[in-house]
């Protein structure tokens, strides 16, 4: 037994001995306030040279042995064991290295965790407990709490009182931060900062990522660590809610404030005094709090455009759609397709004059502002021939500035716009015919939709930046889609994905008259307008909707039919009793009333009448088909002001 005293005492040093088991710090004097007994001025003193320490205010002292044996009320045999434990030695041995000895010992407190149930009182799970290799000294009665994964670096708290002890390792410098691999990950969530690793343990079961300065002195090491490693994540300090505590914070916030990182200061922990506390007392509440803080640094640093909740949004006073021609195109990124030499050009230059004038464009109201017109397919004599044309005499206006040549989009074109634009302020709308012209050249083994998603994406940018209407003309493929005219336009998707309005002119045959004008986009309706240009005034004019010519069409086919007009002359002739037969019969009233001989068949009669029969009723005209084998067609005058069941009911008795 004398001889592992005697190897404990030349292994171990006494000033080493001191701070860890008596959780103090010597001064550079190697004196300190006594573990063994309350006092406020050191009278403890260590001599390194003799291996021994002494207390002048309780007269206590010894060697290293006799120090471990007083502060854990051991025997000397036990206090020896104890450290042989600890630092590993047994006889024969040599001095085991600082680092491995700590490594051990966490780990064989991380065995005994077991044993005390002190973290699940401060409201920890099993997870977390796991999660930072937290562990139990039975001899000492007290949690162990490394500070990282290598286990170099460790905190004690006794379980029955609150006494600290951070032992000394080989390590250079001074004690590290707790949990500061979360300081070192590329990541851009947010650092919550704490003072204690309890409460940066509380904050990680919470959903945050949190590092501990180890109490208020650590802001230090935290400004250190941002300047080393340049985290892309903001941080939220949340320190104790004590006034060193504030204290701490407010210097840290200035310290990373200058230094350029994103940084507030969050109470997480409300009116309780730490983090933890709150935990112990409502988990929930803790939860809602660490991602309050995260939305706070959020919405700090991002613009009003960028993060918003749904409760702000419907209190906000959000502007509408800035537009050039009213509910058809609005500001932002818009592209018209079209098959060439179909008139877009005629459109674009009609609508850039009307727009500068004030005056409809396609039976829409403008909004008056300049244009800026990229006309890069025509010469300034074609331009003059057709704006003369247009204008009819009249003076033209002085807001339409004009450009045949331009630079590509990854040449100076934005820049060129943007000279523009401050040259003219009043320039709103901006039209580039055609979109080829100006196209970027694609990076080696860049696909179609990457180039367009890339050139589109910086277009909208722009135009959102300038709040312009930037409108390019571009082309169609030639194959036709009767599916979705949209998947006719020439590129990839990305063009029609970015873009915020998109327009399509396009015929069924290209000697039609009519075109149909097709319109989709983010702030305007979904339609379609059939348009045709006039030859004599050289402008595109609105037929109207699809839906209207298409109704319009269909009634001049049902007046225009000789069945339908020998319908309404039969009733016409019999008011009262109306007309009854068959298809064949119908047809053979047709040549003795229009004097027109029909080619359709009895079924195609049948259709015909099935399909007109609610314009009959309009007509005031009632159609009865018998359901059997000889079928008939009856038609009966409609009185109104009469329930059209009851007149039912009339016609019925009349044919008995």
């Amino acid at each position: 037994m004398d001889s592992l005293i005697q190897k404990v005492k030349s292994c171990v040093n006494v000033a080493e001995i001191v701070e860890r088991y008596g959780g103090v710090k010597l001064n550079s004097n190697h004196q300190c306030c006594c573990p063994l007994h309350s006092e406020k001025t050191p009278s403890f003193s260590v001599r390194e040279k003799e291996q021994d320490w002494h207390c002048f205010g309780c007269g206590e002292g010894g060697d290293a042995i006799d120090f471990v044996a007083k502060i854990l009320n051991l025997t000397v045999i036990e206090a020896a064991h104890r450290i042989a434990e600890d630092y590993r030695i047994t006889v024969g041995d040599s001095k085991p290295s600082a680092k491995s000895s700590i490594t051990d010992y966490i780990k064989r407190c991380l065995a005994d965790i077991g044993k005390t149930n002190y973290f699940e009182k401060r409201g920890l799970s099993k997870a977390t407990i796991r999660k930072f290799c937290l562990g139990y000294d039975e001899y000492r009665k007290a949690v162990v709490i490394p500070y990282s994964g290598k286990m170099t670096y460790y905190q004690t708290r006794g379980t029955q009182d609150k006494v600290f002890f951070k032992p000394k390792t080989e390590d250079a410098g001074a004690e590290p931060l707790f949990n500061i691999e979360a300081l070192r990950l590329r990541s851009k969530e947010p650092i919550f900062v704490v003072e204690s690793p309890i409460c940066a343990m509380s904050i990680y079961q919470s959903g945050g990522n949190a590092i501990s300065t180890c109490g208020t002195a650590g802001w230090r090491k935290v400004v250190d660590e941002v300047k080393r490693k340049k985290p892309l994540g903001g941080f939220i300090l949340c320190m104790d809610n004590d006034e060193p505590g504030r204290k701490a914070s407010r210097t840290l916030f200035d310290e990373l404030t200058a230094l350029g990182v994103q940084v507030i200061e969050f109470n997480v922990a409300g009116d309780c005094k730490d983090p933890n506390e709150l935990l112990v007392q409502n988990p929930k509440k803790l939860e809602d709090r660490v991602q309050a803080a995260k939305i706070a640094l959020r919405k700090k640093y991002a613009t009003a455009k960028d993060s918003f909740d749904a409760l702000e949004l419907q209190g906000e006073n959000v502007e509408p759609p800035t537009w050039i021609v009213n509910d058809v195109l609005p500001t932002g990124l818009a592209i018209l397709c079209a098959p060439s030499k179909l008139g877009k050009s005629w459109m674009m230059l009609q609508m850039c004059l009307a727009v500068a004038e004030g005056k409809e464009f396609l039976d829409f109201k403008t909004n008056k502002c300049g244009c800026l017109y990229y006309a890069l397919e025509d010469s300034k004599a074609r331009l003059k021939d057709r704006m003369n044309k247009i204008l009819k005499g009249r003076v033209a206006p002085t807001d339409v500035h004009f450009v045949i040549r331009a630079d590509t989009v990854d040449n100076g074109l934005l820049d060129k716009i943007t000279e523009e634009l401050r040259s003219f302020p009043n320039i709103k709308l901006v039209v580039i015919d055609t979109l080829q012209k100006v196209r970027s050249k694609a990076v080696k083994n860049e696909s179609l939709y990457s180039v367009d998603y890339r050139e589109m994406a910086q277009l909208k940018d722009f135009a959102d930046k300038n709040k312009i209407c930037l409108l390019f003309v571009h082309h169609l493929r030639k194959l036709a889609d009767e599916s979705d005219v949209f998947n006719m336009i020439s590129g990839s998707t990305a063009l029609m994905g970015a873009a915020d309005s998109i327009f399509i002119i396009s015929k069924k045959k290209r000697k039609d008259e009519n075109a149909t004008l097709s319109m989709t986009g983010r702030d305007i309706q979904q339609n379609d307008l059939v348009i045709a240009f006039n030859k004599l005034d050289y402008v595109w004019e609105v037929e109207g909707t699809a839906e209207e010519i298409e109704a319009r069409r269909e009634r001049r086919e049902y007046e225009g039919s000789p069945i339908i007009q020998t319908i309404k002359e039969l009733v016409k002739r019999n008011p009262i009793s109306g007309w009854c037969g068959s298809a064949q019969d119908l047809m053979k009233a047709v040549y003795d009333v229009t004097g027109k001989q029909i080619s359709e068949s009895p079924s195609g009669v049948g259709k015909l009448i099935s399909k007109y029969e609610y314009r009959l009723h309009c007509d005031d005209i009632e159609h009865k088909a018998s359901k059997s084998n000889t079928r008939s067609h009856s038609f009966k005058k409609i009185i109104r002001g009469i329930p059209y069941g009851y007149q039912r009911t009339i016609y019925e008795k009349d044919d008995e």
